[in-house]
Order: structure tokens, then sequence, then C-alpha cells
């Protein structure tokens, strides 16, 4: 039936261990920070959107219920999409959904084009790039693999307490208060 792809080399030869595994990490750091960094994070610009749209905490609320949702819900459409076309494509799609989303979540007029593009749009391009990033960590380590699995979700700390202290500020200038919204 279906699975993930641990091992897409010929048999007998080896994950590297290294060389440009440790590349492959930093991305995976930045993709599995991302991940479950920035539905956490939203609840920092909660009271700004509240005010800017006029709704309540509950509403505002559903933006990361629905990012996870995407994120976790979309998984068995991520497995087939790897196994029928690799992890590098599925990737690229997800950095690209996850950046439309974004952009249009930028020039949202209501909560619900927030949900659409930040939820809906950004939680699957998410979701297309967390997954093949995981499985591409067991491409390029065998002997080191619990080393750099442990490593790319000790991050997800990291990105949450850093992310969240450098957003504060975002939405207290002028200049930058129209960017908020996307968050």
């Amino acid at each position: 039936m279906g699975g993930a792809v641990v091992d897409l080399g010929p048999p007998g030869v080896k994950a590297p261990d290294g060389g440009w595994g440790w590349a492959v990490l930093i991305g995976c750091f930045i993709i599995t920070g991302f991940s479950y960094a920035f539905p956490k994070a939203v609840s920092v610009f909660f009271k700004e959107l509240i005010h800017e749209f006029g709704v309540g905490y509950s509403d505002m609320a559903w933006i990361s219920s629905i990012l996870l949702a995407m994120l976790y819900g979309t998984g068995p459409l991520c497995s087939v999409l790897v196994n029928k076309y690799g992890c590098r494509p599925v990737m690229m799609v997800g950095g690209l959904l996850a950046s439309l989303g974004m952009i249009l979540a930028s020039f949202a007029t209501s909560v619900i084009h927030i949900y659409v593009c930040t939820g809906m749009i950004t939680g699957l391009g998410l979701a297309l790039n967390f997954q093949p990033s995981l499985i591409m960590l067991n491409i390029y380590f065998n002997e080191k693999r619990p080393l750099a699995n442990g490593l790319a979700a000790a991050v997800t700390h990291i990105y949450r307490f850093t992310r969240n202290m450098m957003s504060q500020p975002d939405c207290t200038t002028a200049a930058t208060h129209a960017s908020c919204p996307s968050f």
C-alpha cells in the first residue's frame, strides 16, 4: 500500500552520514522551525488582529487551528506526492504555496481571507515541506540519524522563543503595521 520512502539508493549503498547531509540538516532546521513555531507565533499578533478586523479571540484562534489541521491532516496526500514525484519537487511546490499564502494574507480585508490564505494555503505549503524534509534526513544519515533527527526536533523550541521575541515589536510601528495581518 503506502509508506514513507526511507532509502532511495541502490541496495548496498550507505547514507554518507555527513557531507551535504549537514546542509540538508540546516534546511530541515529552518523548515521544522517554521512548521512548528509559526502556528504558535500567531498568538503574538492576536491583539492587533482582533483590533484590526473587529472580531473575537475565538475567531482569531481558528487561524492556527486551521494551519495545524492542514499541516497534520494533509500527511497522507504529502506521502502520496513524495512517493510519486520525489522529495525535491514536492518541497518546491510547498515553498511556493507557503510563500503565496503569506503574501496573499498580507492583503487580507477580512478574517475569512486569513483563514484561507494563512490557514489553508500556507498550512498546505508547510506540510509539503515538513514531511519530505524528514525523509531527506533519512536519505543523508544512517549511523548519525538519531543525532540528526534530534537536532532537527530541538530547533522548534529555539525558533519559537526567538521568533516571538523578535516579532512582538513589529506591530507597534506604523511602518510595519500593514504586514501584521499576515501573521
